[in-house]
């Protein structure tokens, strides 16, 4: 018997980003909708497998949102709140996430430090999205990921401290994020840069952004190994294992 398994969509129809929702930062994209459809049991199992859970098989997806969007969503441009997003959140829940972006965060430090060539520059790589020029090595990649945490704490935080380290910063960032849940649970949409955001559409785009971009760092290593490069490498996320 198959299992159903949500997900909702955002569209500009040039291209299809869609996100699980039983699997907070779990995605599938495509030029079609079908095309993402074909997808999201193999993500299921991979990012099951990350969490360290059985992976379940046999899934359905559903489509319970479709959101239209203006935003280069070919390039992973999102803006979309989910429905879910809005619903309340229970404090076992909130924990839950804070303890997957901390996984995530460690998954992303495993995949830099065990890097050798760090530099190295995959030129294929090279072409602009909405955010710049896509970075092209594993170092430029890290550090995108971690400009990014500030970035995700001010869509509803306008005080924030400085901190070194890339694991400092996201600690303080799951401080601080922790200390808006306890007061106002997940109640409020802020409106920031014309973008509705809620506490859970942060936490969801935290690890949803790293493991996008980390992907990409393992696509890196692959084909470093592939060219006889290095001789082997990290991929906690499970992602071509």
């Amino acid at each position: 018997m198959s299992e159903i398994i949500s997900v909702a969509f955002e569209t500009n129809g040039k291209g299809y980003l869609g996100y699980l929702l039983d699997l907070p930062g779990a995605f599938v994209r495509g030029k079609t909708i079908d095309q993402a459809l074909s997808k999201v049991e193999q993500e299921a199992i991979i990012y099951q497998k990350w969490r360290g859970l059985r992976p379940r098989y046999n899934l359905k997806p559903k489509v319970v949102q479709i959101h239209y969007s203006s935003l280069m969503v070919e390039d992973a441009d999102s803006e979309i709140l989910l429905d879910f997003d809005k619903e309340k959140m229970e404090e076992k829940e909130f924990n839950q996430y804070i303890e997957l972006i901390k996984k995530s965060g460690f998954s992303i430090l495993t995949i830099y430090k065990n890097t050798e060539l760090k530099n190295w520059l995959d030129e294929t790589r090279r072409r602009k999205t909405f955010y710049g020029d896509v970075p092209i090595s594993i170092q430029r990649i890290f550090e995108h990921i971690d400009s990014v945490q500030y970035y995700y704490l001010s869509r509803i935080s306008t005080d924030i401290e400085e901190k070194k380290g890339f694991l400092e910063r996201r600690e303080y960032c799951l401080k601080k994020l922790k200390a808006i849940y306890l007061r106002e649970n997940n109640s409020k949409i802020y409106i920031t840069d014309h973008e509705k955001w809620t506490i859970r559409k942060v936490l969801r785009r935290f690890i949803w952004h790293d493991r996008i971009h980390a992907k990409s760092m393992v696509k890196i290593l692959k084909k470093q190994k592939w060219m006889g490069l290095i001789d082997c490498y990290q991929d906690p996320f499970n992602f071509f294992t």
